[in-house]
């Protein structure tokens, strides 16, 4: 194994010493700045620098860049913002304007091979947490989730192809396994021996998770560009090794990453109780996370109490008291709305209120009292002065489509593509 010592006669080029300074500087601040919580704790301790941040963009994208854009946005649901690409811009201006500097004031310096491990030791934790976390949510089946009632009415034509993305990986939770497993083999990165097995499953993972953030326009293509070009960066000191090996077909011997020399014991074990705590601090964070997130998609996906499908059928009702159009109705989350499908299937949200309790329901303004038959169809009632309205909503069976009556098969004479 190679000891990385600072009095090493090592002489690095200049250009790899201007990269390696540029590298330095735009792959710390970008890992500080779009953290996305992947370092345990590290959310408290860098508010104040999120709040310079969400200073400093508005201003420089008004002022330097002539660039409006709704300030009160961040950083949300989606990582491709304008804040976000403003704040990674001004990350590279500073890494270009910091590279300079450094060589001009430490233009003797011979080469950078201690800060270079410290890069790569803070690389491999971000990609490895970054990646574990994303693995887990899907082994638990919590990032994509299964098809709902609203999505199996719903024509290919509405889907967006985020959303669609989102319910083709959703539908299959052994595929959510799958590739959630995969994502977690980058705990690989955490160990100096297993760095350049666990980049290339990254660089791997990564162009997976890329391609579907850029060719089904989901939001997160910056975090997964970074996530790919700093797998990379991990593999730069061993691309001659790996042309060897997967071009020349020539053995090779892959040695561990290098680390620094520690002359005293006591050093060393702070080293390594520092990690155990990282790693610990991380685990549990995970679980918390993951309990809670559970927590929230239970109740967030609460059923509704007349939960499914219903055909409405009105006929022979004088005075409409919902409109003649309305054809389907779907009761999926109790959030106080229900989808309707009107003779054009064209989908509206609609307000609803559910009184479980005393049986009655509240749509298109008027409360009716309302019956579930034996045979899942909801008979609803409203009394005018002069008539009754009777309102029959007919269950559908769920089981019926084919999304969901497909199941696995070993044997198939031929091929059942619908």
């Amino acid at each position: 194994m190679h000891i990385l010592n600072e009095n090493a006669p090592e002489r690095w080029p200049a250009f790899r010493k201007l990269g390696f300074r540029f590298s330095f500087i735009f792959i710390l601040s970008f890992i500080l700045v779009f953290n996305n919580g992947t370092y345990p704790l590290y959310g408290y301790i860098s508010t104040p620098l999120t709040h310079f941040m969400q200073r400093l963009t508005p201003w420089f994208a008004e002022n330097i860049l002539g660039y409006s854009y709704d300030h009160s946005i961040f950083i949300n649901g989606s990582g491709d913002t304008s804040y976000a690409w403003v704040s990674l811009l001004i990350l590279l201006l500073l890494a270009l304007v910091g590279a300079a500097l450094w060589s001009i004031l430490d233009r003797r310096r011979a080469s950078y091979t201690i800060l270079f491990y410290w890069l790569t030791t803070a690389i491999r934790y971000y990609v490895a947490f970054m990646l574990i976390n994303y693995g887990l949510y899907k082994v638990f089946y919590m990032q994509m989730q299964p098809p709902r009632l609203t999505q199996l009415l719903q024509p290919l034509g509405e889907y967006s192809p985020m959303g669609l993305a989102w319910t083709y990986i959703g539908y299959s939770q052994g595929y959510n396994i799958l590739i959630g497993s995969v994502e977690i083999l980058s705990g690989l990165l955490l160990f100096r021996k297993t760095v350049v097995a666990g980049a290339l499953i990254t660089v791997a993972t990564s162009i997976n998770i890329m391609a579907v953030n850029y060719f089904y326009d989901v939001p997160v293509k910056m975090v997964s560009t970074a996530l790919l070009l700093l797998s990379i960066f991990l593999l730069l000191p061993y691309l001659k090794a790996l042309f060897a090996i997967f071009i020349s077909g020539k053995p090779v011997q892959l040695l561990p990453i290098q680390h620094p020399l520690f002359n005293k014991s006591w050093k060393r074990k702070s080293l390594f109780i520092a990690k155990l705590a990282v790693l610990l601090l991380f685990i549990v964070q995970q679980g918390m996370g993951i309990l809670s997130t559970k927590k929230m998609i239970v109740e967030y996906l609460k059923k509704s109490p007349l939960y499914g499908i219903y055909r409405i059928e009105q006929a022979g009702t004088q005075g409409k008291s919902i409109p003649e159009d309305w054809r389907l109705i779907v009761f999926e989350i109790d959030n106080n709305k229900v989808l309707i499908r009107n003779t054009d299937y064209t989908p509206q949200r609609e307000s609803v209120v559910i009184d479980a309790a005393g049986k009655k329901v509240t749509l298109n303004n008027y409360q009716f009292d309302y019956q579930i038959n034996p045979d899942g169809n909801i008979h609803l009632t409203k009394t005018f002065d002069d008539h009754t309205a009777h309102i029959k909503l007919i269950k559908q069976d769920v089981q019926a489509f084919e999304l969901i009556q497909r199941k696995f098969h070993w044997v198939q004479e031929y091929p059942y593509n619908r």
